[in-house]
């Protein structure tokens, strides 16, 4: 059976870190007769549960265990069908009381059971969780993946039902990963957020999305909102980051295999976001250029980023470099000198150090970000989140970037600067075989 595992002091971060993986959503259902003829094979080969002889199984267990089922072998669909390349399903399996965010007619130890039934049929390979760290990752087989491609299944096939709880409450440490979920109560501040939701994953479900040319199934963006402790007040002023498009994990050399009604994407990105809402937040007007260019550091903008805005998610005074930086950096570099270097360049935003207003900033961004997704969805413009930015049919870009401006504008109190990063293309093959069809060198 199977059981969440303690993770050994001896295993690396490396071994703990989660993969590119789809996470579980029993919301997704079989919907095209070609997925519904999968779920009903499928449910025949599973093997019941044992019953104490002479008795019956329930009815409605039996329902249970089927429309589990069901939703395990949508989401299974997905990660066999889709260009997105998931390496598995990440689910959670521990046994906690039902939340608004739960699917209510099966629980986690139906789940759990019927996993295991997937297991002993062949269909799926099971790495089981480890404690704290990742979820259990259930993975499709190759006898699952003929099954679909035998029935002629279709990532259009997959249907959502409705319900699926769209705004989300956490409460816990972002540095040591202890998190839950809360189980807040509905209120109008809520029941707004949850309709924004509902326009910005409409639009999205209704635009002709694609990767590699193939249709990418059902868009459930959640906007993901924070409180310090689990008994605290529950608010939604802080984080509110979206999650959950297969394109934010997407490479950046894979973006240009998007599409959006046919057409490539524009990249839009607000530019140095973060310093830029610290400095409205200051109420003052940042310095020009760069605003993660410090001396002595140049060539290192991705790290001085992390550096940076690290400052501004911590509760006391910031001694320690964040784990995984010491050895990007020169030889010579500590937390000390680098705050240091970075108050000179940026004074005015010093007195923000060390106070843990990241998540404040982190929310004004989101609503930017939400504010522009609503505007261009007025505007019938589907667009892609990526936290300080969006990405958008090509012939929509200067409408975007408008948008962009304005929205920053009158959420921030000043216009943000907007760039359009390059999409990168895969490099030519310059061999003479190629060069012979008419191909030139990058």
């Amino acid at each position: 059976m199977l059981e969440l595992k303690l993770n050994s002091p001896a295993r690396s971060v490396a071994a703990t870190q989660e993969p590119h993986v789809l996470h579980y959503d029993a919301w997704l259902i079989a919907g095209g007769i070609c997925l519904i003829a999968l779920a009903r094979q499928v449910f025949g080969i599973l093997t019941p549960p044992a019953i104490t002889p002479g008795r019956k199984h329930r009815a409605d267990a039996g329902e249970r265990r089927r429309l589990c089922s069901e939703t395990l072998v949508a989401s299974l669909a997905v990660i066999a069908l889709s260009p997105a390349r998931y390496t598995g399903l990440a689910v959670p399996l521990e046994n906690a009381k039902l939340t608004r965010y739960d699917r209510r007619d099966f629980n986690a130890d139906v789940l759990r059971a019927v996993i295991q039934e997937f297991a002993e049929a062949g269909l799926v390979t099971v790495e089981e969780a480890v404690f704290r760290e990742r979820r259990t990752v259930v993975a499709p087989t190759a006898r699952f993946r003929h099954l679909v491609v035998k029935l002629g299944v279709a990532v259009t096939d997959v249907a959502r039902l409705e319900g699926r709880e769209t705004i989300e409450l956490w409460s816990g440490s972002r540095r040591t990963r202890h998190k839950k979920i809360i189980d807040y109560r509905d209120s109008p501040e809520a029941d707004a957020l949850r309709a924004e939701m509902a326009t910005v994953n409409g639009v999205l479900n209704a635009a002709d999305i694609r990767l590699e040319g193939n249709k990418v199934g059902p868009i459930n963006l959640v906007r993901k909102f924070r409180i310090e402790q689990p008994n605290g007040p529950h608010a939604f002023d802080r984080h509110g980051r979206l999650y959950g498009g297969f394109w934010e994990d997407l490479p950046k050399d894979q973006r240009y295999l998007l599409t959006i009604g046919g057409e490539p994407v524009a990249d839009l990105d607000f530019v140095s976001m973060f310093g830029q809402l610290a400095y409205c937040r200051q109420g003052v007007e940042p310095p020009e250029g760069d605003l993660y260019a410090i001396p002595g550091l140049e060539g290192y903008r991705k790290i001085v980023k992390r550096l940076m805005v690290s400052l501004f998610f911590r509760n006391s005074k910031a001694q320690r470099l964040p784990s995984g930086t010491k050895d990007a950096l020169p030889e010579g570099w500590s937390m000390e000198r680098f705050k240091s270097a970075a108050a000179d360049v940026h004074p005015a935003i010093v007195p923000l150090f060390d106070t843990n207003v990241g998540f404040e900033l982190m929310a004004l961004e989101s609503q930017i970000l939400v504010g522009v997704l609503l505007e261009l969805a007025s505007q019938g413009i589907a667009a892609l989140p990526m936290h300080d930015g969006i990405m958008v049919a090509e012939r929509h870009k200067e409408a975007a970037v408008e948008t962009m401006r304005t929205l920053s504008r009158l959420k921030a109190g000043r216009e943000l600067p907007v760039v359009e990063k390059p999409i990168q293309m895969p490099r030519q093959n310059n061999s003479p075989l190629w060069s012979s069809r008419g191909g030139g060198s990058e």
